[in-house]
């Protein structure tokens, strides 16, 4: 149990670190998407309960310090943190290269669903080509991470 408790502890200081950094560090006139890697992560490399969990716990923080209670994060990082799980199953021939290409097509998936929720349900947040400028340039950001992600 106390080892448990001492890796949720250290898990929760890493997304918390990642997103005062992603607050403070932007490029143009987005915020980058770092806090989307310790869920692809632990996605990845724990299960899906953890990589759900986590996805929603960051979400949670994301949707509550953009001043909404319950928002489009939660349902973007949660299905990152599922998804990611999956790929681990030996789904594939790990290689990095492949690390590299699913952690830029999660990038933009939370990223479309982030931005189709806030159309649908609230008001479009930015036009189409803004969004895809910044989703793939925020793909583009922390894809090299998927790299040194390794199965097992």
């Amino acid at each position: 149990m106390k080892e448990l408790l001492k890796k949720i502890g250290l898990w929760t200081g890493i997304i918390l670190v990642t997103l005062v950094i992603q607050t403070f560090f932007s490029i143009s006139l987005f915020k980058l998407n770092l806090t989307l890697l310790p869920v692809y992560y632990l996605g990845f490399k724990r299960g899906e309960i953890a990589g759900f969990s986590s996805g929603v716990f960051v979400g949670f923080l994301e949707d509550t310090l953009s001043g909404q209670l319950m928002g489009p994060s939660i349902l973007g990082k949660g299905l990152v943190g599922v998804l990611a799980s999956y790929l681990s199953d030996r789904f594939f021939i790990w290689v990095p290269m492949l690390g590299i290409v699913s952690v830029f097509l999660f990038t933009v998936l939370d990223e479309l669903i982030v931005y189709l929720s806030l159309t649908i349900f609230s008001n479009q947040p930015t036009g189409l080509k803004e969004f895809a400028f910044a989703a793939i340039l925020k793909g583009l950001i922390n894809s090299p991470i998927g790299g040194f992600i390794k199965r097992g």
